[in-house]
């Protein structure tokens, strides 16, 4: 089965990575700023709500955020 989700600017996600080793941002809440395609890739730029900092992740990385 194949989960989908609707990404958007200025919307809300929290990061949760599918590779249980990818743990560097994992639980912090985010909102979207952009999206970037390079060498095929496609990265999003996010802001972190907890210091206000920028990053950039991968798609996979975001997950929405469920109450």
């Amino acid at each position: 089965m194949i989960d989908s989700i609707n990404l958007s600017i200025g919307s809300t996600y929290i990061v949760a990575p599918d590779n249980p080793r990818k743990t560097k941002n994992r639980g912090r809440k985010c909102t979207i700023l952009s999206f970037d395609v390079k060498d095929d890739q496609l990265t999003i730029m996010v802001v972190f709500h907890d210091t206000n900092r920028g990053a950039c992740l991968a798609f996979s990385d975001l997950k929405p955020i469920t109450k």
